[in-house]
């Protein structure tokens, strides 16, 4: 007798399309739990800037969400183990994972079985015999050679074409690919290539049926808009401030893009403008609360064109995979998961 398939639904789509309602409804009809994918709410302590929304699951089990703590180290090769392993154990309890998401390259690592394995061909010395030469900052042609090993701390300090020049170097073929003007990727792209390992696909033991949100574009930006004021009533701004007065760096604030970035930038640049630390903003002098209400409103317009600009990329980016179904109305969704899981 041919053993059952192991069947995985992706609903997928740009920021504030309604992926995580959509998911929990799957999961209540489907007997399904949600398995995030989304490289921000891996993040404890990052509530409302990522949208991590936990009322809306009610009651239905959910993975992959603040696993990690501000700052700790989580590429995409950090959480594809994890969410293997919660697919796993979703599967073991005879349940259907359902992905949730908008970050493409999570998706696309667990339904298409991204991997690393040793380059062929390996820097000669062995990582572990490397030893790390003082930092200069030469990126002539002939500045590096193969011995040189570098930290994530020196990779933090360089200017986005100086790791483009380091890439190119160790790794044409990457460098070919990968995002010039994402920082994050570039610093992962080197560190893969020092040490010696290259991303592979292996194909997953599930079949997949990749879902996606299809909504108008003013529809959607309407629904970003208010979404993002929804997120200031609620504390957006005083959570980004109490995760700086915890020691949160601000660079890596700054790195996570978005919400935290346009309000870290906000928040420095009011500190330095009122000449007081961001715990006592904003200001209590009336004289300058105008200002600090006007500066509020152009960030807060800020953040709706930048978020805008995201999920049209977003678009972007999965348009690209014909395998998607692109579908508005639940009864289509419902109808297309049911047929799938049925056969």
């Amino acid at each position: 007798m041919e053993s059952k398939k192991r069947k995985v639904i992706a609903i997928v789509g740009p920021t504030a399309s309604g992926k995580t309602g959509i998911g929990v409804k799957l999961a209540k009809e489907f007997n399904g739990e949600i398995i995030s994918a989304d490289s921000r709410q891996v993040y404890c302590g990052l509530d409302i800037g990522t949208g991590k929304d936990l009322e809306e699951y009610s009651g239905i089990k959910y993975h992959m969400i603040d696993i990690a703590n501000p700052e700790e180290k989580m590429t995409l090769f950090d959480y594809l183990p994890k969410a293997r392993k919660a697919i796993e154990e979703i599967f073991s309890r005879g349940k259907i994972p359902i992905i949730v998401g908008g970050t493409g390259l999570y998706i696309q690592g667990l339904v298409e079985g991204f991997e690393l394995e040793p380059k062929k061909t390996v820097i000669s010395t062995p990582l572990e015999l490397r030893v790390e030469k003082p930092f200069v900052k030469d990126f002539s042609a002939n500045a590096r050679d193969d011995s040189v090993q570098y930290s994530r701390e020196q990779l933090d300090s360089l200017t986005i074409q100086q790791l483009n020049n380091i890439l190119r170097k160790i790794d044409p073929e990457k460098s070919d690919k990968v995002d010039k003007k994402n920082r994050h990727r570039l610093i992962r792209a080197i560190e893969l290539a020092q040490e010696g390992v290259k991303p592979t696909k292996k194909r997953p033991d599930f079949e997949v049926l990749q879902i996606g949100i299809d909504i108008p574009r003013k529809e959607l930006h309407e629904r970003i808009d208010r979404r993002v004021d929804e997120r200031f009533k609620r504390g957006m701004l005083e959570e980004t401030r109490t995760l700086l007065g915890q020691g949160i760096s601000a660079d890596w604030l700054l790195n996570l893009g978005l919400e935290y970035r346009v309000i870290t930038e906000f928040l420095l640049r009011m500190a330095s403008l009122f000449y007081c630390s961001i715990a006592d903003l904003p200001p209590k002098n009336n004289k300058v609360m105008k200002q600090w209400s006007n500066e509020f409103e152009n960030m807060r317009q800020v953040l709706k064109f930048r978020i805008h600009q995201f999920a049209r990329r977003q678009m972007t980016w999965f348009r690209r995979f014909p395998e998607i179904n692109w579908l508005s109305d639940y009864k289509d969704i419902k109808r297309f998961a049911k047929i799938f899981l049925e056969h």
